[in-house]
């Protein structure tokens, strides 16, 4: 019988992985082989994933279309499909096209699909047929080969050139004639399927088989060099062998997290333990079916025998799985000292939650959910008792080891915060848990806190929306408990009202109370100073104003005491206080608090001074002019002018001081006016506005640094005090000098003679005048081209009358 058109086909199929025929040996070997396919093409072998004829030709047109031979090439194939479907409507095309769309690139260089497919519309529908004997001789195998490129193009029916057997053979000596034909090809390959199966049963459970076995090098299972494999047995063995690599790194990890003992990598590696348990399953239920293949058969050669690719497919999502968390550890290896724990750990799993794939999403939650149990446990008692239970340092919150309970005691790692916690949920844990620390450590309120503090249900900490939303209630009940111990029972917001009184001299009679017993004690010249000394003069200070009505508590914090030199020029007075308060005012807010209130004691005292030195004036020249009265009345050739021998450029120079000191008393007016009502009581208004709206002891102390902040930029920034400290100085220092001038020209007085100390004295005094007014003149220069506004007016107010900025002009 003349070989049909499907022989030729098949020839040619062989062809393309085998080449051209090249000797009688091959020959044979070559028509075993088409006696092979073809009882493929007429069995009931089907592939693995079934698929409907109509899927398997959609296929083929977008492989004929990427291949670049056009749309009208895609066209054909749906049109030669039709005509097979019409020949035979009730013939099930979807095998026969399965195996086309199968070895379609392999067939690309010979013909491709649609030519396939001519040969297959040719003769339809497919019948079994054994091949015998053909194509002995070189030149029977040309002939063949012209034959089949003439039947390719044209579908001519070829010449008399093989001979096959017209009866068709049976199904059970077909199916027989099969089977040797799988074992003859068997030897392609050193080790039969079935054998390397066995030996990788072994692999994916982390163990060398007999031909597969582990390579240090490339940390990977490797076939013996010296065993010949195809290349298609060798792909699908490393593909396989993948699953075992795998394992080998989830096991290594889980025994490393075990030794470390930190409690979130044991906890994944609990669950990692799971999925192995799993993965372990999946493989004994394979050997299982190795082991139930009758005795002697072949993989494949059973309807529930086990081959590469079922074995592939069975294992399929658990090498996605495994991959997944292989590559989270991998992610975690990464980090900075070579392994992530804590909450970094939660983050690089938490990333895979984040994935477009559902199946990643799936895996990544149940890991996260798992590893992430031992991080709730220590959050929940963090916010529920305030107590940090982290003996390995994998929460995010760390103990600082100090006793400055509010600000210092503990502080945040960013590293371990989860990256799934957002800024506002990491702040509100980390402050209520300092709330509740605080409030039973520092507060004495322990009871309270193991009373009143609600615990959350199993419910709350498996969900992650509900455990943010407990943890936001108990922050609102415990910040309003903390807020209400710390104003009510310690008076916080009092103490801060205090120290604006009493430190930044807002409470004005008890600061020229100060001033006066301080200078009443320079004046006395004391040379040692006790601190007794310092205690009585406070005393005096608070006795004599309205100081005394404060409430005990505010007076016991103040305290006078040297700043510097032991001397009464260099006292300050400072606010100490108490715990817990202690703990929410930082020593360096009532540092600065005491800086400004001895910038602004100098100011007090040198206008006290001046208002003195006026008032000593004033007094000096009415007693002057009341005995020129009396000595022109007892003697009428006396005048009532001052004394003849007087020189005038001592009149003069006591005419300037007196107008310069009026000058003195504007310009620090001016200053503390400035201070009072544009630094301080500005700053306390906004301070107040924030404070009532503060929820939190966070807040509150927000509001307060800012309102330090705001006092001490305003009285020490811009250089206001360097530019201020020359100019009191020299205040001081022309106090001394008019004294002195004053003192002088009395002795004159009462010696009637003139005294060449007395115009050196005045001399003295124009000197400091004429200093006075050029610093405060290049103040006003500086304030007038400073960017805030709040100075440029204290500019506009010293020069109200333009007197500096003419006398610079």
């Amino acid at each position: 019988m003349n070989p049909t058109e499907l022989d030729t086909a098949l020839h040619r199929y062989a062809e393309t992985f085998l080449g051209r025929v090249g000797d009688a040996a091959e020959h044979e070997r070559r028509a075993q082989l088409v006696r092979y396919l073809r009882n493929i093409v007429g069995s009931s072998i089907a592939p693995t994933r079934q698929r409907s004829a109509e899927m398997i030709v959609e296929d083929m047109q977008k492989r004929v279309a990427q291949s670049g031979r056009g749309t009208q090439a895609a066209v054909s194939v749906a049109r030669l499909f039709n005509g097979l479907r019409h020949r035979d409507a009730s013939y099930d095309w979807a095998a026969v096209l399965q195996l086309l769309a199968e070895t379609s690139g392999a067939a690309a260089g010979h013909g491709g699909n649609i030519s396939s497919l001519s040969y297959f519309a040719a003769h339809a529908p497919v019948q079994t047929h054994a091949y015998t004997e053909h194509a002995h001789t070189h030149a029977h195998a040309q002939a063949m080969e012209v034959e089949s490129e003439r039947m390719r193009r044209g579908m001519q029916t070829p010449d008399q050139g093989m001979v096959v057997d017209e009866q068709p053979m049976a199904p059970a000596q077909a199916q027989a004639q099969a089977q040797t034909l799988y074992r003859s090809f068997d030897r392609h390959d050193d080790v039969a399927e079935a054998e390397l199966l066995r030996d990788l049963v072994y692999v994916m459970q982390g163990v060398d088989g007999a031909h597969v076995r582990w390579n240090k090098a490339t940390q990977r299972y490797v076939v013996d060099a010296g065993l010949k494999l195809s290349r298609p047995t060798r792909e699908m063995v490393a593909s396989i062998a993948e699953l075992g690599v795998l394992a080998r790194r989830v096991q290594e990890y889980v025994g490393w997290a075990d030794a470390q003992g930190r409690l979130l990598e044991q906890s994944l590696g609990a669950e990692l333990r799971t999925e192995l348990a799993e993965y372990f399953g999946l493989v004994a239920d394979i050997e299982a079916r190795l082991c139930a293949a009758p005795t002697g058969a072949l993989a494949g050669e059973t309807p529930g025998g086990v081959t590469f690719r079922s074995v592939l497919g069975w294992a399929s999502d658990a090498r996605a799985r495994l991959r997944l968390v292989v590559r989270a550890i991998d992610d975690m290896a990464q980090a900075p000292g070579g392994s992530a724990s804590g909450g970094a750990l939660l983050s690089t799993v938490g990333a895979f939650v984040d994935h477009g794939d559902p199946f990643t999403q799936t895996v990544a939650r149940r890991l996260l959910r798992t590893a992430a149990q031992p991080f709730t446990r220590i959050l929940v008692q963090w916010v529920t008792t305030g107590e940090l239970s982290d003996p390995y340092g994998e929460f995010f919150v760390r103990a600082a080891g100090t006793d400055r309970l509010w600000s210092q005691q503990f502080r945040v790692v960013q590293d371990m915060i989860p990256a799934h916690y957002s800024r506002d949920q990491t702040r509100r844990i980390y402050q209520v848990g300092r709330s509740l620390a605080f409030l039973r450590g520092a507060c004495g309120d322990a009871e309270w806190v193991a009373t009143q503090v609600a615990q959350p249900q199993p419910a709350d900490t498996a969900d992650a929306r509900r455990l943010e939303a407990f943890i936001r209630r108990t922050a609102a009940t415990v910040n309003a408990r903390l807020m209400h111990v710390l104003r009510s029972t310690f008076g916080l917001t009092r103490h801060v009202s205090a120290i604006r009184r009493l430190l930044l001299f807002q409470q004005g009679d008890f600061a020229l109370s100060l001033a006066d017993v301080l200078d009443t004690h320079v004046a006395r010249g004391q040379r040692q100073i006790m601190a007794h000394d310092l205690s009585a003069a406070l005393d005096s200070a608070v006795r004599s104003s309205s100081a005394q009505n404060e409430p005990p508590e505010h007076l016991a914090a103040l305290v006078l005491a040297f700043d510097g030199a032991e001397s009464w020029d260099d006292v300050t007075l400072r606010y100490t206080l108490a715990r817990p308060l202690a703990q929410v005012i930082e020593p360096g807010h009532l540092q600065r608090y005491a800086a400004v209130s001895r910038f602004l004691l100098r100011l007090k005292r040198i206008d006290g001074q001046l208002t003195a030195l006026w008032a000593q004036h004033m007094a000096a020249e009415r007693l002057r002019r009341r005995a020129a009265d009396l000595a022109r009345r007892t003697n009428s050739s006396a005048s009532s002018s001052l004394p003849a021998e007087e020189p005038a450029e001592v009149q003069r120079s006591v005419r300037a001081a007196a107008i310069l000191v009026s000058e003195m008393v504007q310009f620090f007016h001016q200053v503390q006016r400035f201070i009072a009502l544009n630094v301080v009581e500005g700053a306390w208004a906004e301070f107040c506005a924030r404070e009532q709206a503060a929820g939190d002891l966070d807040a509150w102390s927000e509001a307060h640094d800012a309102f330090v902040a705001s006092v001490h930029r305003l009285t020490s920034g811009a250089g206001f005090q360097r530019s201020l400290a020359p100019i009191v100085d020299t205040a001081f220092q022309f106090v001394g000098v008019v004294r002195e001038l004053h003192s002088l020209r009395a002795l004159a007085e009462r010696s009637h003679a003139s005294m060449p100390a007395l115009a050196e004295q005045a001399k003295r005094v124009q000197v400091v005048a004429a200093r006075f007014r050029e610093q405060v003149q290049a103040l006003v220069r500086a304030l007038s081209m400073n960017a805030g506004n709040d100075y440029q007016m204290l500019a506009v107010s010293i020069d109200f009358n333009c007197a500096y900025t003419a006398a610079s002009a």
